[in-house]
C-alpha cells in the first residue's frame, strides 16, 4: 500500500501534507486529527475503489496547504500588530500593563504622591484582587469602611491605602509589596486571599487592556507560542466571543425578567463560573488543593520575610467564595449539573488549609467564613450574580477585620520609624 501512495501523491503534494499537518498542530490537536482521517479515508477510497482522480487530490492538497498557509500567516502578522499596538482592540485606549506603577497613574487611583507619607501617618497597605477596588469608587469597598472606621474610633492617624487590582492574584500581591513596599513605607500590610480563585494564581501575570492576560516572565511567555492559544490574538478573539455570547444571554434574560432580576452575568455563565470553582471544595481534590496552595504559600512566606525583616505586622484575610455561603447558590449549581455531588463538599477545606498554615508560621490570620456563613442565612451579601459583596457584605467584611485588628493590637499607635 505505501507504494501504492507514493505512486498516486507527488513528492510537492507530501511535503504539503507534512506542512499543513505541522500548522494543524499548532492551531490544534483536533483539527490535525480530522485532518489526517480525511486524508486516510482519501487514500482508502483510492486504494480499494479507485474512484477518484489522483491528479485533482493532489491538487487540492496543495490548494488547502496554501490556504491554511496564508491563514497561519495573517495569524503571525496579527500577533505581531498586537505586539505593537497592543491596546488598540482591547478595550481600553492606553498603556494599562498591570504590575507596574504606570497602573495606579493610568487609572488614576494615586499618583505618586503616595510615596510621601507623612511622620504623624500609620499606614496600613491593602493587597488584593478585584474584592480590594470593587465598590471602591463609591466608598463602600470594605477597606474604605475599614478607613471609616479608625476614624470614628478617633484613629484618624490611621490611612489605608489601597493597592489591590483586579484580575490578579498572590503572584501580584508579592510584585507590588517586593517592588514597592518600601516606598510605601507600611506599619501593616492587609492581604486579601480570595478563596474561589487566588489558589490558582501563584504566578503573576499581566493583563492589558479587557482581554489580554499573558505570564510577566518574558521566558515563560514566549516559550508557550508553540500553541495557537497561548498568542495574544487568541486571547483576544476568545474574550471578545465570550464577551458577545454574554451579552446575547442578558438580553435574552432581560426579555423574560424585570430589570430588578438581571445580575452582572447571566444566570448561565454566573453557575458555570461556580460550578468551575467548587473544585476547591470538593474533597476528592484535597491533592490539587494542597499542590496549589504550596505555591501560594511560599509566595506568602516571601512576604512574611520581607514584613519580618522590616518589623512590619502582616496580616492574612480568607475571602470568601459565595459557594460556600449561600445555599441556593449551591442548590442552583447541584441541579444544573449532575456530575457533582453535595456530599463530596467540604465548604471549609480551603481555610482550613490557610488556617493551619498560619498558626504554624505564627501569622496574623482573619477568617471571615464562619460570620459569612451566619448572616448569609438571612442577609444578601453578595451583589446579584457577580461573585463579588456587596455593600452589606463589604461591611461585615470591615466590621470583623477591624475587630481582629483592634483585638490583637496590631495597629500601632504611632508610625513606624
Amino acid at each position: 500500500m505505501a507504494n501504492e501512495i507514493t505512486k498516486y501523491f507527488d513528492r510537492n503534494t507530501v511535503i504539503s501534507v507534512i506542512v499543513a499537518s505541522c500548522i494543524l498542530c499548532f492551531y490544534s490537536y483536533k483539527l490535525l486529527i480530522f485532518y489526517l482521517l480525511g486524508l486516510i479515508l482519501i487514500i482508502i477510497i483510492k486504494y480499494k475503489w479507485q474512484i477518484i482522480n489522483i491528479k485533482k487530490i493532489n491538487n487540492l492538497l496543495k490548494n488547502i496547504t496554501l490556504s491554511i498557509l496564508v491563514i497561519f500567516c495573517i495569524t503571525i502578522l496579527a500577533e505581531i500588530w498586537l505586539h505593537i499596538y497592543p491596546h488598540r482592540f482591547t478595550g481600553i485606549g492606553r498603556v494599562d500593563t498591570v504590575g507596574e506603577f504606570s497602573d495606579f497613574t493610568s487609572r488614576g487611583l494615586f499618583t505618586e504622591d503616595i510615596f510621601k507619607k507623612s511622620p504623624e501617618v500609620v499606614r496600613i497597605l491593602g493587597l488584593g484582587d478585584s474584592f480590594s477596588v470593587y465598590l471602591a469608587d463609591k466608598g463602600k469597598n470594605y477597606l474604605n469602611i475599614l478607613q471609616q472606621k479608625f476614624i470614628a474610633g478617633g484613629k484618624s492617624e490611621v490611612e489605608i491605602v489601597n493597592a489591590g487590582m483586579a484580575a490578579v492574584g498572590p503572584g501580584y500581591y508579592w510584585h507590588i509589596l517586593n517592588k514597592y513596599g518600601d516606598l510605601f513605607k507600611p506599619d501593616v500590610v492587609l492581604v486579601g486571599f480570595f478563596v474561589g480563585n487566588d489558589f490558582e494564581e501563584a504566578e503573576f501575570y499581566i493583563r492589558i487592556g479587557n482581554y489580554i492576560t499573558e505570564p510577566k516572565d518574558l521566558m515563560k511567555r514566549y516559550s508557550r507560542y508553540y500553541r495557537f492559544n497561548n498568542l495574544r490574538l487568541y486571547l483576544l478573539l476568545q474574550n471578545k466571543y465570550l464577551g458577545y455570547r454574554e451579552a446575547q444571554l442578558r438580553k435574552r434574560e432581560m426579555k423574560h425578567n424585570t430589570p430588578r432580576q438581571v445580575g452582572t452575568f447571566s444566570q448561565e455563565t454566573f453557575l458555570i463560573v461556580e460550578k468551575v470553582r467548587s473544585w476547591i471544595f470538593d474533597k476528592n481534590n484535597q491533592n490539587k488543593l494542597q499542590k496549589k496552595w504550596q505555591e501560594c504559600s511560599d509566595i506568602i512566606l516571601k512576604m512574611k520575610d520581607w514584613c519580618d525583616r522590616r518589623k512590619i505586622t502582616l496580616v492574612i484575610t480568607i475571602l470568601p467564595e459565595q459557594f460556600q455561603v449561600d445555599q441556593k447558590l449551591r442548590e442552583a449549581v447541584l441541579n444544573k449539573y449532575n456530575n457533582i455531588a453535595e456530599k463530596n463538599f467540604d465548604l471549609a477545606q480551603p481555610d482550613n488549609l490557610i488556617m493551619n498554615f498560619c498558626r504554624a508560621q505564627k501569622l496574623h490570620c482573619v477568617d471571615l467564613l464562619g460570620q459569612f456563613q451566619e448572616q448569609g442565612k438571612t442577609k444578601q451579601l453578595y451583589t446579584l450574580r457577580d461573585t463579588h459583596w456587596n455593600e452589606a457584605g463589604n461591611r461585615l467584611a470591615a466590621d470583623l477585620i477591624f475587630e481582629y485588628l483592634e483585638a490583637n493590637h496590631l495597629v500601632p499607635p504611632r508610625p513606624r520609624q
